[in-house]
């Protein structure tokens, strides 16, 4: 009698052991019929993240009503890997058996430095009250690598050039762009304005408000254009004061032979004679003539302990921001952008000016805060009414469109620029990710003949052509971009844009030729 109890135990638990195989085997062979699409195919970085989303079809009847399904996308790069916090998910509960399951979801993760060479992989699984069903599907893979092309837009960061670039926007002491940034500020102007006697204070009264306000010179003359007795106030007192403007700088630094000032200005760096020794003028003209910035920032504290202004707030803060860009510690680096971000708004705290809120925006463009730096750039751009200024700002907007995303927004703003390398370039990048080759063609070429020792117009021509499907073009510039710059050449090894042809001998000689000439 036991015998028989012990036979019939073993056979029900070798059912259940069959019963349990059969259907973890089945439910593994549902969730593997399964059919993913990830959009785009290749994920591309939009300013600091990479967004995409995930389309998945189950056939009819794939879930039991107590059965739940899950899709979970995982990256993995090097040695890391970014698992997302939301996932697709449905219950069976909640299907129709007759028709095919179609699910949808929208995911986003933020871009870091080694992700543009990775795999993206999609992880599903069914579960029953919220217990995993063992025998999970094997990760799927949906893609390969992330294309970076937009964050090859430039403003003035370092990338590998043979001399560095000068970031920022620097006053030159001498120009119409200086007029209220010293000292003084507009006190010279509001003092002519007070003693102007052929109109009332009350009329005058608006002038002196728009002096207190926002802007640069330029701004400022516009608001008044608007304002009662314009014509007059102009004639008799702003148009006086831009003439004596240069006059008056002049003879601020009378008396002093260049070698003399440079005399005392390293005597003033060194600390063995008061900053005062020389003129505000006269220490500003130093600081600009000092090729060195670690010179430049001593002579401008210097001239901060003595003729504290936004004028030297701006330009000591577009040292800092040099200073970031020449080294490497990101430790370094990060306390030279705060000491700029400090310097910068001081000037503002003075008045705000369009020159501290670009050089702001530079700050925020190095911290790759891309949302604040084009706000600022796009601040700066309403404070001024110079048509040089202007076109710095439309240039330095348009690049970050470009990071961003917004290739229509990038090329509006860079087709109001200085038509230099770089700006062309960029024009020819956002041509680029709009898929727009001609332009794009056009805008690199013209940019590589304006300066054929930068790589980049060739690269982007590179880019041009392996979208297109060019093979010889491709290799030509290519080869071109890699011979003069080994940033680009360590970017073309991993760059997805070149995907297609990583493996090809001919792609690979050239980048291994080059290597090589680079270590003889």
């Amino acid at each position: 009698m036991i015998v028989i109890k012990k036979s019939v135990a073993v056979n029900v638990l070798f059912a259940v052991f069959i019963f349990y195989s059969c259907n973890q085997a089945q439910v593994i062979k549902k969730a593997d019929n399964q059919k993913i699409e990830i959009h785009p195919n290749t994920l591309e970085r939009l300013g600091d993240s990479v967004r995409f989303s995930l389309e998945v079809r189950l056939p009819n009847a794939s879930l039991r009503k107590n059965e739940v399904y899950t899709l979970r996308p995982v990256y993995v790069f090097g040695n890391e890997k970014h698992t997302f916090t939301n996932s697709i998910q449905v219950s069976g509960d909640t299907l129709d058996p007759h028709e095919s399951i179609e699910l949808k979801g929208n995911f986003s993760m933020p871009f870091t430095e080694g992700m543009e060479k990775g795999t993206m992989y999609a992880q599903s699984a069914i579960s029953r009250k919220n217990q995993e069903i063992a025998g999970r599907v094997p990760e799927t893979v949906l893609t390969h690598g992330i294309i970076t092309t937009a964050s090859m837009a430039q403003i003035g960061q370092y990338r590998g050039q043979e001399s560095l670039p000068v970031l920022g926007a620097l006053i030159s002491i001498d120009s119409e762009e200086s007029m209220g940034m010293l000292a003084d500020g507009w006190q010279a102007l509001e003092d002519r304005l007070a003693g102007y006697s052929n109109l009332p204070y009350a009329e005058k009264a608006p002038f002196l408000e728009v002096l207190k306000g926002p802007g640069d010179w330029t701004y400022k003359k516009k608001q008044m254009e608007g304002l009662p007795h314009y014509p007059i106030v102009e004639r008799d007192v702003l148009s006086r004061f831009e003439t004596l403007f240069g006059r008056q700088l002049a003879t601020r630094d009378a008396g002093v032979s260049e070698i003399q000032r440079a005399i005392l200005a390293r005597n003033i760096r060194q600390g063995t004679v008061p900053a005062d020794t020389l003129t505000e003028v006269g220490l500003a003209i130093a600081a600009s003539k000092e090729p060195g910035w670690t010179e430049q920032e001593a002579l401008l504290r210097a001239m901060e302990e003595v003729y504290p202004s936004a004028y030297v707030y701006n330009n000591l803060g577009v040292v800092f921001l040099n200073l970031a860009n020449r080294v490497t510690d990101v430790k370094m680096k990060n306390q030279y952008l705060e000491n700029a971000l400090f310097a910068l708004n001081r000037s503002n705290a003075i008045f705000e000016n369009p020159h501290a809120v670009y050089n702001l925006g530079v700050v925020f463009w190095l911290w790759e805060d891309k949302f604040s730096a084009y706000n600022n750039f796009y601040r700066a751009l309403a404070l001024t009414r110079s048509d040089r200024l202007t076109k710095r700002y439309e240039a330095a907007l348009g690049a970050v469109s470009i990071f961003n995303g917004d290739y229509r927004l990038a090329a509006i703003h860079l087709n109001k620029a200085v038509q230099n390398p770089v700006n062309l370039f960029n024009q020819g990048l956002a041509n680029l990710l709009a898929k727009d080759y001609y332009n794009a063609t056009v805008k690199f070429e013209e940019s590589a003949i304006q300066n054929m020792s930068n790589g980049f117009p060739f690269y982007g021509l590179a880019l041009v052509a392996a979208r297109n499907g060019e093979v010889d073009k491709l290799y030509e510039n290519l080869r071109k971009a890699v011979s003069r710059s080994e940033y680009l050449r360590q970017r073309a090894l991993v760059d997805r844009e070149f995907g297609l042809y990583h493996e090809q001998q001919r792609f690979k000689d050239i980048l291994r030729s080059q290597s090589l000439a680079d270590h003889e």
